[in-house]
């Protein structure tokens, strides 16, 4: 029982390995799918993809142009009148506040240093600046523009000069020292003749009595 039994094993393994051999090699004794080899590339379609479309049919529009002529929620049934076209914005005048600082020359021109606009710029002969307005003449420190047929002039502001006296305007100067007063000189006293002099006394002179040395001399009485 054991034999046959063998047997049959050998038989099914030696059916099993020329199944495989069949499948790993080729007729010419070489291994099957030893290479590989990349697949061709496939083309997407996304047509496909995309979800299909209604056909286009064609749309009566008198019935929307009759609604419009007619609005369902007026109560005239007119629709409101169009609405009034924008009014053109007025220029803005930036000549009006505008300032000149300086004036200069130069071989292409003069022009003038002014602050328009809030900045400050240089404006040549024949330059155009905001508003429409151009730079015709300069002038000492008048410089003229001109725009849209009109001229302006812009006047070049000069420092007021004043004399500086190193007080403030509202002190009052201050009053002038008096003036000295001159020491007092004293008169030598004249002699006069007695009576017992007669006519000697006429004569000769007397000298006087009782003189202050004008050297010892002093103001108030005390030495």
């Amino acid at each position: 029982m054991k034999r046959p039994a063998i047997l049959i094993l050998a038989a099914v393994n030696l059916a099993l390995l020329a199944v495989l051999a069949w499948l790993w090699f080729t007729p010419a004794a070489e291994l099957k799918n030893s290479t590989w080899e990349p697949p061709s590339a496939r083309r997407a379609d996304y047509t496909q993809m995309l979800p299909p479309l209604p056909s286009m049919a064609p749309v009566d529009t008198s019935k929307f142009v009759a609604m419009l002529d007619r609005p369902l929620f007026m109560l005239t049934r007119r629709p409101p009148p169009p609405p009034p076209p924008p009014e053109p914005a007025a220029p803005v005048d930036t000549l009006s506040t505008a300032r000149i600082f300086g004036v200069f020359s130069s071989s292409a021109g003069g022009g003038v240093i002014m602050n328009i606009g809030g900045k400050d710029r240089r404006v040549r002969l024949n330059e155009a600046i905001d508003g429409g307005w151009t730079l015709q003449s300069v002038s000492g420190g008048t410089a003229i523009f001109v725009g849209g047929g009109q001229s302006r002039s812009l006047t070049m502001p000069r420092a007021a000069l004043t004399a500086y006296t190193g007080m403030p305007a509202s002190q009052p100067p201050p009053a002038p020292a008096p003036a000295p007063v001159p020491a007092p000189t004293l008169q030598p006293a004249v002699a006069t003749p007695s009576p017992e002099s007669g006519a000697g006394g006429a004569q000769g002179s007397t000298a006087p009595r009782n003189t202050p040395d004008p050297r010892r001399a002093t103001f108030g009485g005390s030495r």
